[in-house]
Formats: structure tokens, sequence, C-alpha cells
């Protein structure tokens, strides 16, 4: 039998550990130990429910509720995000408790109903909405593209506990559930990952959101979000990272990918990364084909500078490159310069485009696109080594 988890006094994680699950939204995530799909369980003069799971593991969640509620009816089913990982399993709870009063936003509502059909007396709730269980209040705060347009978080302050959903997840999977006695700087960089792969597009409204939440000057000792370990020895850590990720805040770092077949493209990214890092900058090489995008996406976030470069084959860009350009072309990133280049036979189109689809993505050219003709002499990697320094010293060491 599966059973609940007691995170605090009157507080159960009744979620799921996936353990097997390598490919978080399909192939857009790649990811190492699995994942959990948190939900938790306030027991009070009425018992809240906090989200539910992916439709598959239901019984399991129901198993968990069960160890702790032993017959007791649920009283609130609070939706706070209707992605199918977080909601998924909402038919069947809701079926077992058909008395339980549910929460959402109105996006939410309206998201329930398309996705599952069901018109089930929702309750509508928005940005300061309450309710009471008892000794509990429970304060909503919509989180709208964030990153769809129904999320919400819900705050208590009797508890000091955010219920935040994808806010400030990651991908750990970790038996005690807490952060404690784990490594902050893992921690911290599995959550970057995490919102590199995810929520990078709306930095815009996270900026919003949370300074709306820091204006709120909430009394917090836990987050507990809807994926992987609860915050609670490291919230001020993470609650500093949002900060910087919201505001795009930069390292000085340069990230080149690039695909290479007969190495002429991959000696171009070499050469790049040799004068970047002769300029003192931090430098990270992914070849496409054999990096996980989730690694990419993640480095990415804080460059100062990115470069993308590919060989032609067939008139055409790689299909990794391509694949790549279209994947990070909604994250309209701020203050990135961007550099293209190209190795090619006859056909010396495959840098412009490349440069064409990194402007769409928000990131600014920073130097003429670099066209190689077959093999690079070693005049030429020289003149590459040059054009890194070059932008490091323009770009990227006074700014």
């Amino acid at each position: 039998m599966k059973r609940a988890k007691k995170i605090i006094d009157n507080v159960y994680w009744v979620g799921v550990r996936d353990l097997n699950n390598r490919h978080f939204h399909g192939d857009l995530y790649p990811i190492d130990e699995g994942c959990t799909y948190n939900a938790y369980l306030v027991v009070d003069d009425e018992v809240t429910l906090f989200d539910t799971v992916e439709e598959e593991f239901t019984e399991e969640l129901l198993e968990r509720v069960e160890s702790v509620l032993q017959g007791r009816e649920i009283d609130n089913i609070v939706v706070q995000h209707t992605e199918p990982d977080h909601s998924g399993g909402f038919k069947k709870v809701y079926a077992k408790y058909p008395n339980a009063k549910v929460y959402a936003s109105i996006s939410g509502k309206k998201n329930m109903i398309e996705q599952y059909f069901d018109q089930v007396p929702y309750q509508v709730v928005k940005t300061n909405d309450t309710i009471n269980t008892g000794k509990y209040d429970f304060v909503f705060v919509e989180m709208q593209m964030i990153h769809w347009p129904d999320n919400m978080l819900t705050y208590c302050p009797q508890l000091k506990t955010v219920f935040s959903n994808d806010a400030f997840g990651q991908h750990i999977v970790n038996f005690n559930l807490t952060d404690e006695g784990l490594d902050k700087a893992y921690c911290l960089k599995q959550a970057k990952e995490y919102f590199a792969n995810i929520v990078l597009p709306y930095t815009t409204p996270v900026q919003a959101k949370l300074n709306l939440i820091l204006g709120m000057n909430l009394d917090i000792e836990y987050i507990m979000p809807a994926h992987g370990i609860i915050w609670k020895d490291y919230i001020a850590d993470i609650i500093e990272t949002y900060k910087d990720i919201a505001t795009q805040k930069a390292a000085n770092k340069a990230v080149i990918v690039y695909e290479s077949v007969w190495k002429h493209t991959q000696q171009i990214a070499e050469s790049l990364a040799e004068g970047f890092s002769d300029a003192d900058m931090d430098v990270k090489v992914y070849q496409l084909s054999d990096t996980k995008s989730s690694i990419v996406m993640r480095e990415i976030m804080d460059a100062k500078v990115v470069c993308i470069g590919s060989g032609t084959y067939n008139n055409v860009m790689a299909p990794s490159v391509a694949a790549f350009l279209e994947h990070i072309r909604p994250c309209k990133f701020k203050n990135k310069k961007g550099l293209a280049f190209a190795a090619y036979g006859w056909f010396n189109q495959v840098a412009k485009e490349i440069d064409t689809r990194m402007q769409q993505s928000g990131i600014e050219s920073c130097h003429d696109v670099i066209n190689q003709c077959y093999t690079p002499s070693d005049d030429q990697l020289e003149d590459y080594f040059n054009v890194a320094k070059e932008i490091a010293k323009k770009w990227v060491i006074r700014n």
C-alpha cells in the first residue's frame, strides 16, 4: 500500500514518483532521474487537496490519501494548474469525493471543462480571494502565463507555506522530499534547468508576479512545488535565483552550439571557444546531436554570448540545428549577443539563415556571420579566434 508522507503537522505529501520517466513533456525536456507529481493534503476541520497527478497514477494518489483520511471525506480540491500532469487524476478523485468543493481560476475552470468535459460546479477564485478550513486560511494568487493562463499558487499564513505548483519546480527525486541535506548548488542548478526548459518564454510575467509576491511580505518556511523537492533550507536562495532568472541576469559566459560531420564547423566552434576563453570568459561548447537539449537550454539562459553553427546539408542547415532554433524561437531572450557560423561547399546561405532565426528568438547579432568554404586554414582559424576576442572586448567585458 502506498502511504502519505507527513511534511509538517497536518500537511501530507500524497503525490507519486515517476522513476522511469526520461522525457518530460514528450521530447521537450530530457531528464535523468525521473520526476515527481506532487499533490498535498491538508487536514483541518475541512480537508483540502492541492492538485492531483497524471491520470495513470491516480490510484496511487488515492491510496496515499486514504492512508491519512481512513474513510473521512475530502472537502476541498484546489486545481492550481490544469495541465494533465497535475489535473489528469481529477475525474477519478472527484468521483470518489463528489461533495468536495472545487476551486480554480477563471481560466482553470474553462480549461478543465474543455479538457475533461464535465460540468463540475467550480468555485472561481482570483488573487487575494481566501477560503478558511478551520485553523487555516488559504490565499490564492493568480500566476497567469507561468506557464499557462490558468496557473495559480496558494499561501497559508498559519502554516507559513506556499503551494506553488510549477513555480520553483525541478526534477529532483528525493524520498525525503525536502532540500534538507542536499547540495545547494545542485538544487539550484536543477531549478534553473527546469525554468529554462519550461518557463523561460514567460520571464516577463514571472518578474511581475515575483515582485507582487515579494511585495506581500509573506512569512515563508516551506515552498511546496508540484515537481521535485520541497524548499525548506534554501528558500532565500531559490527566490534570489528566480529574481536573477526573471531579469535575465547574465554571467560572463559564451555558449557555442553546433553540428558538424566533417569537422569543418567543429573547428570553427573550437577556435571561437579558445578566443572567448583567452578573453577570460567562461565557455561552454556543445555538439547538439550529442547533448541533451535540457542542458543546452540551462546554460544558454544566463550566457551573454550565444554562437550557433552548422554544416550545410543539401543546401540547408543540420536538422538538429534547425530544431534547436525552433525550440528557442519563443524564448524572446534579452541582453544576449549572437554569432552565426557555417561551413559549406557550394551553397553559402546557411549562416545567414541561422542569424535570422537567432534574431527571431531575441538574440541580437553582434558580428558578421562566418561563412567557411570547406576546410578552414590555420590563418582562418586564427581569424575566428580573434573574432571571439573582439566580441568579448566590445560586447561583454565592458558591459
